[in-house]
């Protein structure tokens, strides 16, 4: 055997992630809004995080390729002005971050922005039929693009969801007068800044909470001696929700328990 073709994709993919994570830190991510926002303190801050696996690294640049595939058909289309990956900054905030697609109709120059997403089939047809819209995390996310590009002058976007194992769409509209989604975003990027500027990391996202099961710095989040006394209020959504899945199933519990007792 002269090669083994899963060792050159391997290896070729924990380097480009070494090459990645090389890179300093300077502002916040538009891709970390939602998520644990102590780990994206201590990311910042440099605390080297748990490496993904290498089927994580995989499972990653395939859906990146994926994406990839949609943005090139939609840079087809001629009666559209495309722009890819813009980078958006804001000084104030110290927030930066790159969008997948800007699109402009060239007859009537309406502007949106537009984030390609990919999941597998499962998770995506799980999240259809929740009914519940697009995942929190990326409409904080395109969100921050439409308020922080051109001063908010984008007032619409779309977050385009892409099953892997079917090529199905959902597409789910965001728009920059959400007032929640203002609401939470800005009092994330507020409480990162604040912080950063006393050297104390904001507290961990609510056990049981994917942010929490999904931080790559859980433990050390876990281990700091002290946190900024500041609840982020998207926590409070993540409890709410939390205790509102805890009563479901304790719900359910009860009515099987009823049923067997017939």
């Amino acid at each position: 055997m002269i090669f083994s073709v899963q060792q050159l994709i391997d290896n070729t993919l924990e380097e480009k992630n070494k090459e990645r994570t090389k890179k300093p830190q300077v502002t916040w991510h538009a891709s970390a809004l939602g998520s644990c926002l102590c780990g994206v303190y201590l990311n910042r801050l440099g605390i080297k995080p748990v490496e993904f696996d290498k089927r994580t690294l995989r499972v990653f640049d395939m859906g990146n390729k994926i994406e990839d595939w949609v943005v090139e058909l939609i840079k087809k289309q001629d009666k559209y002005e495309i722009k890819t990956q813009q980078r958006i900054f804001n000084e104030e905030y110290n927030f930066s971050g790159y969008d997948d697609v800007e699109i402009t109709d060239k007859k009537t120059e309406e502007t949106e922005i537009w984030e390609i997403k990919s999941k597998h089939s499962r998770s995506f047809w799980y999240m259809d039929k929740k009914g519940q819209g697009a995942m929190i995390h990326h409409q904080m996310q395109l969100w921050s693009y439409l308020n922080f590009r051109e001063a908010g002058k984008i007032e619409k976007g779309k977050i385009i969801y892409i099953s892997k194992d079917d090529s199905c769409i959902l597409e789910y509209p965001i728009f920059l007068n959400n007032s929640k989604l203002r609401t939470r975003v800005l009092d994330q990027l507020n409480i990162l800044n604040k912080a950063w500027k006393f050297k104390t990391p904001p507290p961990p996202a609510p056990e049981g909470s994917w942010q929490a099961k999904y931080c790559n710095n859980h433990e050390e989040c876990l281990k700091q001696e002290k946190y900024l006394n500041i609840k982020p209020l998207f926590y409070q959504d993540l409890e709410d929700e939390l205790k509102h899945k805890e009563k479901k199933k304790i719900k359910r519990s009860i009515m099987n328990k009823k049923s067997v007792d017939k």
